[in-house]
């Protein structure tokens, strides 16, 4: 199933030593609907097996389909929620 392929590739990734996390990866949000970074430690290494399952299953997917897809809805207060983009930075 997914989580589980998503979470072991994304053990492989971080115990290969192959990829390197960008120098800010602590304070990084992953979008604007986010008000905080993501908890998990090793975040930056789950969404990268994550994309890399999206793309594996669909071949021609873009930034933006990808954007969209990890995207959510921004609080705005009393304001009605509006969907966001996920921040492509991340994604490419």
């Amino acid at each position: 199933h997914a989580e589980t392929f998503i979470n072991a590739y994304a053990a492989f990734l971080s115990k290969s030593g192959k990829v390197t996390t960008p120098r800010n990866v602590e304070i990084i949000k992953t979008g604007t609907h986010r008000e905080l970074e993501p908890y998990n430690p090793d975040w930056y290494f789950v969404r990268m097996a994550a994309v890399a399952r999206k793309v594996y299953l669909r071949p021609r997917i873009g930034v933006g389909a990808l954007a969209h897809w990890f995207g959510g809805a921004k609080n705005w207060g009393v304001a009605p929620q509006k969907f966001q983009k996920a921040a492509r930075g991340l994604l490419r």
